[in-house]
């Protein structure tokens, strides 16, 4: 749904800030990816575990509208940040069966959920 202009905007805005705190972090970088249906936004957010300690900071990468993009655009930029900066997506939002099929495509070092676990 979005253009290709629209599309090209929002990863090099991303890719923007994904600099610079990569420049402003000390730890090792992942993409955190959500759906959020009450705000309808995909979100994209980066985040650094600490070398030392155990804090986690992060930053919002972009939110892209569910009436602007359409599912495979937030897929495009997303995992062009990830050929980008050669980082791990972790996805916890997702169903087990988009899991499956994304790591199926990208691979399992690539497309994680194994960082935070759910309980029941």
């Amino acid at each position: 749904m979005a253009s290709d202009n629209e599309i090209r905007m929002a990863i090099k805005q991303g890719n923007q800030v994904i600099a610079d705190f990569q420049q402003h972090s000390s730890g090792r970088l992942n993409l955190w990816t959500s759906i959020v249906t009450l705000s309808r936004n995909y979100v994209i957010t980066v985040e650094a575990q600490k070398r030392v300690g155990t804090g986690i900071t992060t930053a919002i990468v972009c939110h892209l509208p569910f009436d602007q993009y359409s599912d495979d655009d937030y897929q495009q930029v997303l995992m062009s940040f990830q050929k980008k900066w050669d980082i791990p997506v972790l996805c916890h939002a997702f169903s087990r069966r988009r899991l499956a099929n994304l790591r199926a495509q990208y691979g399992s070092r690539i497309i994680r959920d194994d960082i935070v676990r759910r309980y029941k």
